[in-house]
């Protein structure tokens, strides 16, 4: 009896807990967002120095409102969790192409990251069972199709993450050219965070984590590509890239595919 009502008081704590981290991660990013449609001098010095177009902050305050919403509603609130680690990817590139300090600016996101998976992570056992460190999934595929299509997607997303990995240490600028859109200084670094990300993604009992941290890293690509001013079409192609690797995983594990994008409040 005894450990039943320690099991049963811990348990409360934790969905208490975690409750607490996703109340205080939605307000964080409804404040973030609503900075986003003003015209303050200290959001327009801030756009300044990361050099964001101002004309796409607007842009971007909706689209931290639409993952918000996902993240604050039940039934989709892993799949806002994942847009959300995108969103944060790219805030970290912005702040590390402009060499913001480290704990204070750069990692700030990662900070807040932690805040939206803890807060589902306490609440959910689901969560816990795929994240942050997994098994293979007990559960049968009811199809071999479903299962190799899966692993092709897999496969196809790791290798074109690794070439552009190995580009990022063969990369020589052109004498004349523009200057590169990101610090020379840092790219060696982006190639070995592409590789640490993807050894994690392929390795089973880390599959998950490696996905999360991949989608911050395209997240960050996205965020410079926009921020360079390529076309928006282009820019997007690391979230297509994203889609890949976890549709992959989400073909491969039925336990994915209980937790998103979308799910039930009654399976929790």
């Amino acid at each position: 009896m005894t450990v039943e009502l320690q099991t049963a008081t811990s348990s409360k704590s934790r969905l208490y807990v975690g409750y607490t981290f996703t109340v205080l991660s939605i307000l964080f990013m409804l404040m973030d967002a609503s900075f986003k449609f003003t015209s303050s001098p200290q959001v327009v010095q801030a756009q300044a120095q990361l050099g964001f177009p101002m004309r796409l902050t607007p842009a971007i305050g909706v689209i931290a409102l639409v993952c918000t919403a996902l993240y604050a509603i039940p039934v989709t609130t892993v799949l806002g969790a994942l847009l959300l680690t995108g969103y944060m990817g790219g805030a970290i590139a912005l702040q590390l192409r402009v060499d913001n300090p480290l704990f204070t600016h750069t990692l700030f996101p990662i900070y807040i990251a932690l805040f939206i998976w803890g807060g589902i992570w306490l609440r959910d056992r689901k969560l816990r069972d795929v994240f942050p460190l997994t098994s293979r999934s007990t559960e049968q595929s009811s199809s071999k199709k479903l299962v190799g299509t899966g692993y092709i997607l897999t496969a196809l997303s790791a290798l074109l993450i690794l070439f552009t990995a190995v580009m990022k240490f063969t990369y020589v600028p052109l004498a004349g050219s523009p200057p590169p859109i990101f610090p020379l200084h840092h790219v060696h670094l982006l190639g070995y965070i592409e590789i640490t990300c993807t050894a994690l993604y392929l390795f089973p009992a880390t599959s998950v984590l490696g996905a999360v941290l991949m989608t911050g890293y395209l997240g960050g690509a996205t965020a410079i590509n926009l921020r360079s001013g390529e076309p928006v079409l282009p820019s997007l192609a690391p979230i297509l890239i994203a889609a890949v690797l976890w549709a992959g995983l989400w073909l491969r594990d039925g336990r994915l595919r209980a937790l998103f994008p979308v799910r039930s409040a009654a399976s929790r």
